[in-house]
């Protein structure tokens, strides 16, 4: 191929086209032409890429000492860079000789490969040639090296689909991260203003004021020494040993600090990120106090992490569908091309054949015989093809494989031996003679039995029970198991091997191995059985190796043989397969993306991290590590810690800021761009398993239907014996499918209308129900009467829910500590009454619906259970308290009992319907992913158990680092801090790591705690430390080690996990559309006339008279160089905003401050301004306008403020004000508008979900405070005076942190029983404690188990769908019009209609639309032919001023825009009476006011009534006239009147009396007079006003002109006019 292309360069070089290269070779040059070739030659482009390969593996292989030591080896591969840098220079040279360098098309620096490559030479050889002149550090230019493996991609074609995607993604990602370059921006100046300097006070000691008190293990900010003058809570230092000073660089190295804008921007990044964002909350509140700083930090977290990050989600899932759909449709089309080219190749040449054939048996010398031959040949072709159609229909699975495998045996009995091949016939011979005969026979039917019984439902279930058996064998392995049991389990797994290598022999020898590996689960049965066969011989050769235990794990795959019967989870694995290329090739992008950035690390901080206390684990020493340490920032678990350390490896926070680009780059790319593919990749596979799963479906139904059908046909046959005459079936298929669908939503409809009637009472009064209630009372019954009537009156579910708010707000202010207090005394009664009114709700309702046993009960009702639950548990646990039992068995479990008084607040879903939806999709989602939660279960296990056997027992340790062994790890130690203080003595303890694997259940809690992403970079760690059983840790003694938590992430995090969310996301899509199905219009257009229904004109007030000084200042303000003066302004004060620091001098300070308040005084004047020129009322209606007029305010108040002293209120909050003006800037960009109106709209989309999570988080908060709330709080664990449940505000913190997944393992295992109890909760006489007892409860494993589950996959979850779903217009083809479009119309008809009267001309309405761009308008490129056309279809009524109504010409536009029911012109008028049903379905309360306004009546747009598709549609039939015979030789009689003058004329005559335009039939007999003609005559102005004047006259003139109703079908004959 190589030696062909520079032929046509040739050739082309001969015409003298092409450019030359460097201005002296041309194309015909030989040097230039072997170049060529040589560059164009396969085997050299993988010289260079395998160069590369080996320069990665040098790099690798470097190991990085501290101070800029080399290790020999490293000395050693320093040499070759050279012959590296030799080999890229020489390739660059050749491609340059080639392809010219830079000024013409397709020269080398034009390629963006060529130039990367280009850069990395020239750096080189910098480096190379400049070590010993320059002082300067080259290890940045050199680390430019390790982007040369990023050519490998360029060689990939599945890697292309993947980068594209995210290239493509680029653009959109854009604005969003502007829009959170925004939000930090803004946070980061709010930071700068409250925060700055804060954190740099600390306790020192009073001895010696260098040595900093730490509480803790860590240094914390204070606020002061004097405790009667802190802030509360903040931190106070112990006045007798210690001092406050202002002197401490501040935590985190003084990385961690709002101190500038730098600093500040860097610390929202890392809150924003959701690692460490609680450690800067808890130093904020220990400066400052802890009153406000939350209502900074969680904001931040809602909009920063939930919100802006998602949207980057969203972005990449649409993107990387559309590019594979793109991909795939093109490989279809040329795929179909070749096919049909074969094709075309085959007939041709079988075509040929039979001519030849035909020839052969017309010839007389053909004998009879060759003609018999000819003939048979051909009968047997047609056979085959048959047998070839009837096999094409798809073999789903293995059931019907083995269905076809009977048919083989059973031919030959049929035909003999006719047309079967020689070889299968010798073989039959051979078989039935002589004594074998007899054998054989027995052995078909012997045969035939096994494989009969093989296929029954028995067998399977019996192989499911002995894979379920053999799970549990392996499962029950743990550390210090007893011998027995180990004996056992060794016997069991022989036992177990055994039975299925007989299972998979018998399947074999049925089925022959043929059919048997047809199937693909048998396939992967015998890979699993080899594999078990394999382990047990390598294992009683070699013991405990570690690849064996994953081996002995896979057998636990069995288990997926349920899946042959789960259609749904079939088709999931399916397309998880289908999708794994892309899947593969996005790992081998992320493996390059971790290689180039652990190899850049090694560059830049090899040998780096040494600091007083150690190196820490993650670092870039050695390319083991540096990959780790990689890894470990892209899982995003606390990457901010490695940055700290990578930063005052460099310098320090003074000059190693820089640094940080690094690894804000490596989380933005790695963790939010490629990590987020992965889930585009699960969303997209999704959809398609569930399309596969509806049509497997929809298939099952159609067959039941067809055999319906059979049977009634059959049944038909037989009556018509009896009957005589037949019936006919007419209705169409298609039209019965639609019946069937039909009847189905009609179904639903009932149902739906049913549900109503029963949830809410819109319907009047509920009927009693017939039954008798509890067999004593019967319906008529007066106490039951009484009963249903209290039931239903209307306040009484009111009454409920205010008594259910206020016993809910009584739980959260209980004091969890002290059980005795006062306050919980006075609570206690209050609950009593509570109790009562539910008791009594309660009882009613029993009365009223009766027990259990008839339809439509109190206990029928799942929400009723749980009342009675709650109610009866009260009631026991009151009854407990009367007693006065004083047990500490029945203490606890009256506690338990009132904890359940939690569920309250559950019964409001009930009574609210939009919460009960969002409950329902929850719900569903889940019930949803119960499929995949099997499947995830079943992996977890898995993983679980191979850790077992790799790592059981092996996680222990001894204080002392230097003892192995338990029997070593006694007696005392001395530790040596690095802060030179003398040694301390401690006692060697043995203990185990908090999270191991020493059992399967232990296992699944660690890997747990791992999947979700915290704390594992320590579980790896000792992981990699692990020696042998009962043996202490040696630090990286087996590194590989971490290949399983590799494996695991990929497996979990970023897969499973991502397929939840998927899930999640399209069932909440589902829901929506589901609401949507019976309207027949989809969310798009749904979201579209929404808006049209809400929208209202805008106002633009402008002052009446025009000589005034009003208007003159008017005119000034509104103008576009003042908004851009504004504008300027506004960014100066954000830059000024920005330039404040920590310690500057006095005069900078004086400076900004008098910028600051020169600033406020323009903002002031341009406020006053526009007061003056609007008029306040009218000021204050743009909502602007009022943001504006308080931030000047505000601004005002906070300037004097700073003047004349801060001492006499408080007023910190003022100086948000300053921050406040920056988001004026958001409404300038068209991008950022539709972002912001994207994001209102989701936030009203958000309510209810917000209310559920509100409530999770209530319920789990006073669960936490009942259980946890009396729990000591100890610095050193994670339950401390920052963080615990000891009051229902710090509750919900602390579960907001776990949300976020701060740390939340540690939480949890300082939670759990055998902790101290806090002083106050225990029993005290005279000093002496007198009930000791331990707090804590193992519960708590449960709790924050569930919690995070439901938190972080459910409801966080259903954040990202709403945002998806709200933000699908990012990524949708931009010509389609979507609701954010539509703002756009308001703003423009302003223009025209400033007074916001809603009316304009439709003269002015055409303009208007001319102007604005498609997809909304028709712009202005549009040729009027088609305007005019798309107008008669949209046909507004016009009024008698001749103008069109503004909601009309929106919905109008957007129903000619997305075709909503839009039909040919006879069936209009149906379509319209089938929309206004389905608006008044979705919008019952809105519609009745609007109805007309959208579709309206047929009496506003029928005879005599002017619409503009009339107008436009005479215009039209003028325009077609003037182009016939008759209309040119009109024109050419100029002498004649026109037919508008005689029109005028006509009017004039008849005086201006009001008529409408009158029916064409009567046009002669009445010389009509129409004041519309007139109005219009008198507004028009221009050229092709006249025309309209002349259009109009000829619909009313021409005789026996097309009625309006039947004018669209003049149209529709014209080209173009489609509808």
């Amino acid at each position: 191929m190589g030696s062909k292309r520079p032929i046509s360069n040739m050739a082309a070089a001969s015409s003298g086209s092409g450019p030359t290269s460097l201005f002296i070779l041309t194309e015909k040059n030989i040097i230039r032409r072997y170049t060529r070739f040589i560059i164009e030659w396969p085997p050299f482009e993988y010289a260079v890429l395998l160069t590369i390969i080996a320069n990665c593996v040098v790099l690798a292989l470097e190991e990085h000492l501290p101070g800029g030591d080399k290790t020999p080896l490293a000395r050693k591969l320093e040499k070759t860079e050279p012959y590296f840098l030799g080999i890229f220079c020489v390739e660059s040279t050749l491609k340059i000789l080639a392809l010219g360098f830079a000024l013409h098309r397709g020269s080398y620096l034009r390629n963006i490969w060529n130039m990367m490559d280009f850069v990395v030479v020239v750096t080189g050889f910098v480096t190379l040639f400049a070590q010993d002149e320059l002082d300067v550090d080259l290890r940045t230019l050199r680390a430019i090296r390790v982007l040369r493996p990023l050519k490998l991609v360029s060689g990939i074609p599945s890697l292309q689909v993947v980068l594209k995607s995210i290239i493509k993604a680029m653009a959109p990602l854009l604005q969003i991260g502007l829009l959170v370059l925004f939000a930090i921006v803004i946070f980061a100046i709010i930071g700068l203003e409250f925060y700055s300097g804060a954190l740099h006070k600390t306790c020192y000691s009073i001895e010696d004021l260098n040595e900093i008190l730490a509480e803790g293990e860590l240094a914390t900010p204070c606020n002061t020494d004097n405790a009667t003058q802190a802030v509360a809570g903040s931190y106070i230092c112990d006045y007798n040993s210690s001092l406050c000073l202002e002197k401490w660089e501040g935590p985190n190295f003084g990385i961690t600090s709002f101190d500038n804008i730098g600093f500040a921007m860097l610390t929202v990044f890392q809150c924003i990120t959701m690692e460490g964002w609680t450690s800067i909350l808890y130093w904020t509140n220990d400066a400052l106090g802890s009153s406000y700083n939350w209502v900074y930090f969680v904001p931040l977290i809602v909009i920063g992490s939930f919100f802006m990050l998602n949207l980057v989600l969203g972005v990449l899932s649409g993107e990387f569908a559309k590019e594979r759909e793109r991909v795939e449709n093109r490989q279809a089309f040329l795929k179909l091309r070749r096919q049909q080219q074969l094709e075309r190749e085959l007939n041709g040449y079988v075509e040929w054949i039979c001519k030849a054939e035909e020839v052969i048996l017309a010839e007389e010398r053909t004998t009879e015989e060759e003609k018999l031959h000819i003939m048979e040949a051909r009968r047997r072709a047609a056979a085959k093809r048959k047998k070839l159609k009837h096999l094409g229909k798809s073999r789903s699975t293995d059931t019907e494989d083995e269905e076809n495998e009977d048919e083989p045996d059973e031919v030959p009995k049929k035909k003999g031996f006719k047309g079967f091949s020689r070889a299968s016939y010798l073989k039959s011979k051979v078989k039935n003679k002589g004594a074998c005969k007899r054998f054989w026979r027995a052995e078909k039917r012997l045969r035939f039995k096994i494989r009969h019984t093989v296929k029954q439902q028995w067998f399977y279930w019996f192989v499911i029970v002995l894979v379920f058996f053999n799970t549990v064998c392996v499962a029950v392995e743990h550390y210090n198991q007893p011998p027995w049991l180990t004996e056992f389990l060794y016997y069991a797994e022989f036992a177990f091997l055994g039975l299925f290598m007989t299972e998979m022999c018998i399947k074999m020898y049925a089925l022959g191995p043929r059919i048997y590996f047809e199937s693909s689960f048998n396939r992967f049965d015998c890979v699993v059985i080899s594999g078990s066969i394999f382990e047990v011989i390598w294992s009683a050769f070699k013991s405990g190796s570690f690849g064996l235990s994953v081996l002995r794990a896979l057998r636990l795959l069995r288990v997926f043989k349920v899946t042959k019967y789960w259609s749904s989870l079939r088709n999931l694995v399916i397309s998880l397969l289908s999708s794994m290329r892309s899947i593969l090739s996005l790992l081998f992008l992320l493996f390059l993306f971790i290689l180039i950035f652990a190899l850049l690390g090694m560059q830049l901080f090899g040998g780096a991290f040494n600091f007083p206390e150690g190196t820490p684990p993650a670092n870039f020493n050695s390319f083991p590590i540096a990959l780790l340490t990689v890894f470990q920032i892209l899982t995003g678990e606390d990457w901010n810690e490695v940055m700290y350390q990578g930063i005052e490896s460099q310098g320090g926070s003074r000059r190693g800021m820089i640094y940080s680009l690094y690894f804000i780059i490596l989380v933005l790319f790695g963790n939010y761009t490629l990590l987020n593919v992965f889930l585009a990749i699960a969303v997209d596979n999704l959809a398609n398993a569930q399309e596969l799963t509806a049509a497997e479906e929809e298939q099952e139904e159609e067959d039941k239907e067809k055999q319906q059908q059979e049977l009634e046909k059959e049944m038909e046959a037989l009556h018509m014996g009896s009957d005589g005459s037949p019936k006919l079936d007419t209705t169409s298929p298609s039209k019965k499918g639609k019946g069937k669908r039909g009847h189905k939503s009609e179904g639903n409809g009932d149902a739906k209308t049913g549900d109503n009637v029963d949830d809410d009472d819109i319907m009047g009064p509920k009927p009693m129900l017939p039954y008798s209630s509890m067999f004593i009372l019967s319906p008529t019954n007066p106490v039951r009467r009484a009963a249903h009537w209290v039931v239903n009156l209307p306040y009484f579910d009111f009454f409920i829910m205010v008594v259910i708010s206020l016993s809910s707000i009584a739980l959260a202010a209980e004091d969890p500590v002290e059980e005795g207090s006062f306050r919980n005394d006075i609570l206690n009664y209050f609950d009593y009454a509570f109790t009562g009114v539910f008791t009594v709700e309660m009882v009613l309702k029993v009365i009223d619906s009766g027990i259990i046993l008839h339809q439509g009960s109190y206990l029928r009702e799942i929400w009723n259970v749980m009342d009675a639950v709650v109610v009866i548990c009260a009631a026991v646990s009151f009854t407990f308290d009367m007693m006065g039992s004083s047990t500490g068995q029945n203490l606890s479990t009256i506690k338990s009992l009132r904890v359940l008084r939690v569920l309250r607040p559950l019964k409001t879903i009930k009574r609210v319907p939009k919460l009960k939806a969002v409950f329902d999709c929850v719900v569903n989602s889940l019930k949803n992913v119960f499929n995949i939660l099997i499947v995830y279960m079943l992996f977890h296990f898995i993983f679980a158990v191979v850790a077992v056997q790799l790592f059981n027992g092996k996680f222990f340790y001894c204080t002392d680092d230097s003892k192995h062994t338990q029997d070593d790890c006694q007696g005392d130690y001395f530790t040596f801090a690095y802060d030179k203080r003398p040694p301390e003595v401690k006692r060697r303890e043995w203990k185990s790591q908090l999270f191991h694997y020493d059992n399967v259940m232990a296992a699944m809690l660690t890997l747990f705690a791992v999947q979700t992403g915290e704390g594992w970079p320590q579980v790896l760690q000792n992981s990699m430390a692990a020696t042998q059983e009962d043996h202490g840790p040696i630090l990286h003694y087996r590194i590989e080690m971490s290949i399983f938590y590799i494996v695991y992430f990929i497996v979990f995090p970023f897969f499973f996990v991502n397929i939840f969310v998927a899930l999640i996301i399209i069932t909440f899509q589902e829901q929506g559309e589901a609401e949507l199905q019976d309207g027949e219009i989809d969310k798009n257009q749904k979201s579209c006339i929404d808006f049209a229904i809400q929208a209202k004109p805008l106002e633009r007030y402008m002052p009446k008279d025009r000589e005034s000084f009003k208007y003159k200042i008017w005119r000034v303000v509104v103008s576009t160089p003042f908004e851009y003066f504004i504008m300027t302004l506004i960014v100066l004060n954000t830059l000024l905003l920005m330039m404040k620091y920590y310690k500057q001098s006095v005069l900078y300070k004086e400076t900004l401050h008098y910028m600051n308040t020169a600033f406020t005084a323009l903002f002031s004047i341009e406020c006053m301004l526009k007061i003056i020129s609007f008029g306040v009322r009218n000021f204050f209606k743009d909502p602007w306008n009022t943001f504006d007029f308080v931030t000047v305010v505000g601004s005002i108040i906070d300037a004097l403020v700073v003047e004349f002293g801060e001492n006499f209120i408080n007023v910190g909050f003022l100086r948000l004000f300053r921050a406040a003006r920056l988001i004026k800037l958001l409404r300038q960009g068209y991008t950022i508008r539709i972002l912001l109106w994207t994001f209102v709209q989701s936030f009203k989309a958000l309510p209810y979900v917000c209310l559920l999570i509100a409530m999770l988080f209530f319920i789990y908060a006073i669960i936490g405070m009942q259980v946890f709330g009396n729990l000591h709080l100890d610095p050193d664990s994670s339950v401390n005076r920052h963080n615990n449940f000891q009051s229902f505000i710090g509750g919900l913190l602390l579960l907001f942190r776990c949300a976020t997944g701060e740390a939340w393992p540690n939480i949890m295992l300082s939670c759990i029983r055998g902790r101290q109890c806090d002083p106050r909760a225990l029993k005290f006489e005279n000093g002496q404690v007198i009930e000791d007892k331990e707090c804590g409860s193992n519960l708590a494993y449960a709790y924050f188990v569930s919690f995070i589950f439901l938190c972080s996959f459910l409801m966080l979850n259903l954040f990202v769908a709403v945002i998806m779903d709200n933000f699908d217009y990012l990524t949708r083809d931009s010509s389609i019009l979507g609701a954010h479009h539509l703002d756009e119309f308001i703003r423009i008809w302003a223009e025209y209609d400033p007074n916001a009267t809603g009316r304009i001309l439709y003269t002015e309405m055409f303009d208007m639309l001319k102007n604005m761009d498609p997809p909304l308008g028709f712009g202005n490129k549009c040729p009027y032919r088609l305007a005019y056309k798309k107008l008669i279809r949209m046909n507004m009524p016009v009024d008698a001023d001749g103008k069109v109504q503004f909601t009309s010409t929106l919905f109008a536009l957007i129903r000619e825009n997305l075709s909503i029911k839009m039909r040919p012109a006879d069936e209009m008028d149906e379509a319209n009476q089938e929309l206004r049903v389905t608006i008044k379905k979705i919008w019952p309360l809105q519609a009745k006011k609007v109805l007309d306004l959208i579709i309206p009546p047929d009496n506003e747009l029928n005879t005599g009534k002017l619409t503009v598709g009339k107008i436009y549609g005479g215009l039209l039939i003028l325009e077609n006239w003037k182009t016939t015979r008759f209309g040119q030789i009109e024109a050419s009689a100029s002498t004649k009147q026109s037919l508008f003058e005689r029109l005028m004329g006509s009017m004039a005559r008849t005086g201006s009396n009001k008529g409408s335009l009158s029916h064409p039939s009567h046009s002669h007999s009445h010389p009509n007079s129409n004041s519309g003609s007139t109005t219009l005559a008198n507004h028009g102005s221009g050229g092709h006003h006249k025309e309209e004047k002349e259009a109009i006259t000829v619909i009313d003139l021409v005789p026996g002109a097309p009625a309006p109703d039947r004018f669209a079908a003049v149209f529709a004959s014209q080209p173009n006019s489609s509808r």
